[in-house]
């Protein structure tokens, strides 16, 4: 069994060269030549040139340290490529297109706090998604609260989905209690308990990461911006201007 990465001690000079190594000449360089851009003859040299200028066990504690692969399912992890929504100059299929949101009203939801009311009548439109687990996620909450507080021209619903990605049920009780919590959550809260947010807007507009937030003109019904909320100040300003 491998030593964890708490029993290895701090990092030697050795180590530190073999992870800048790693870094500069083996991560930055692979994670763009995936699929048709892939060159095993590059991959295959530039391994063995890494493996020949490292001492063996020092690459040990640094692949320990890192909770890296097996070089194999590194090279598969590099070879496939990062999801679509992360790769250079990709755009949501739902961006300025108008999209169906009649599931708002007719969820089935389980209400935290906060109304639905109003969202039709609203300038904008923010529809957020997000997870307990989510520590990105946690890292918004007090500026949707303020938006929610101190803009009345933008409705603000968030949407809880635990198991956004694996489909598993959703422990009520628990995300109610999260939330009581806090005091930075002043602002719309339901639980997708039936993925009906996840499987109307999540997975259509196919920007797979949390927290994610849809920037929305109620009148029309079109997509305005998709993406982080603490990116959002910029783009709310622009389709305010427009709506």
């Amino acid at each position: 069994m491998a030593a964890s990465a708490t029993l290895l001690g701090p990092e030697t000079p050795e180590e530190v060269a073999a992870k800048l190594d790693f870094r500069a000449n083996i991560w930055s360089v692979f994670q763009e030549l995936y699929e048709d851009k892939w060159d095993q003859a590059r991959w295959t040299a530039a391994v063995d040139r890494f493996r020949a200028a490292h001492d063996p066990a020092t690459v040990q504690q640094f692949w320990t340290r890192a909770k890296l692969p097996t070089w194999d399912a590194l090279e598969a992890q590099f070879r496939k490529g990062p999801p679509p929504f992360l790769r250079p100059g990709w755009t949501s299929p739902l961006l300025g297109k108008k999209v169906d949101l009649r599931w708002i009203d007719a969820g089935p939801f389980e209400h935290v706090k906060g109304t639905l009311d109003g969202w039709r009548d609203a300038k904008l439109l923010v529809i957020e998604l997000w997870a307990s687990w989510c520590r990105p996620c946690l890292a918004v909450f007090r500026d949707l609260s303020t938006l929610a507080q101190t803009r009345p021209e933008i409705k603000v619903i968030t949407f809880n989905s635990e198991g956004i990605f694996t489909n598993a049920p959703i422990d009520v009780a628990a995300v109610k209690a999260f939330v009581a919590s806090r005091d930075d959550m002043k602002y719309p809260i339901f639980i997708d308990t039936h993925r009906v947010a996840v499987n109307s807007i999540f997975q259509p507009g196919q920007n797979l990461s949390i927290p994610l937030a849809f920037v929305i003109t109620p009148k029309d019904g079109v997509v305005r911006w998709i993406g982080n909320p603490e990116e959002m100040a910029a783009p709310l300003e622009n389709a305010l201007r427009a709506a």
